[in-house]
């Protein structure tokens, strides 16, 4: 009797533990699925952005805080995402977004904007030295801990940027080859073909590649 007692109570405890399991898989498995729909709900473009980092095309919609003229055809739009509570800055080509026109635009401030762009990394020529001295005359950075520097022999300087868009300036060795977006100088044609050291920074730039103004 005392073993059949025993027995019953023992099945009764396993039942017990294992409808507890289930409860509390159930209430964990309901509390991701709640996390997974808030996130989705509130940044469904941030989860999206942040699977695309190496150019691939990413849509957004957002409130244009600033617009910058950086000479045509360049300009600097400065996005926020409310819901996100953050901004960000998007480079603008005018010659390759020509869907938008930049007079209007310009004057588009705290309207929404749906808009495409990718995200992609550049070397961003800062200073060039020769003899550990820059061969610039002006406008001359100062060099910091945190540029990378090449040496080797500068190409793609044979003359002086003379349209709106910069040229493609290749420093290389035997080792590697980087590519700059740089506008040529008098200083920088006068070292084509020759050994320098080029300081430079890595950068993440987003350029935009359609832009709509939304009413």
């Amino acid at each position: 009797m005392k073993t059949k007692i025993k027995t019953i109570f023992s099945l009764i405890l396993l039942l017990g533990l294992n409808a507890c399991q289930q409860s509390g898989s159930n209430e964990s498995d309901s509390t991701l699925d709640s996390l997974a729909v808030t996130d989705t709900t509130l940044y469904p473009e941030n989860l999206e952005a942040s699977s695309f980092p190496n150019g691939e095309l990413v849509h957004e919609t957002g409130i244009l805080k600033k617009f910058e003229d950086g000479g045509y055809p360049f300009a600097t739009l400065t996005i926020e995402f409310p819901e996100r509570k953050m901004e960000e800055t998007f480079s603008l080509n005018l010659e390759e977004v020509k869907n938008i026109d930049q007079e209007v635009l310009s004057q588009s401030t705290g309207k929404y904007l749906d808009f495409s762009y990718a995200s992609n990394f550049e070397n961003a020529l800062m200073d060039i030295q020769n003899n550990g001295k820059s061969i610039f005359k002006t406008d001359i950075i100062p060099v910091t801990k945190e540029m990378k520097n090449i040496s080797g022999v500068l190409s793609g300087a044979k003359e002086v940027t003379g349209g709106d868009l910069p040229n493609k300036v290749s420093v290389s060795n035997a080792n590697q080859t980087l590519d700059f977006e740089y506008y040529v100088t008098d200083e920088m044609v006068k070292y084509n073909g020759k050994t320098i050291t080029v300081f430079y920074e890595e950068r993440s730039t987003n350029n935009l590649v359609e832009v709509k103004i939304l009413k």
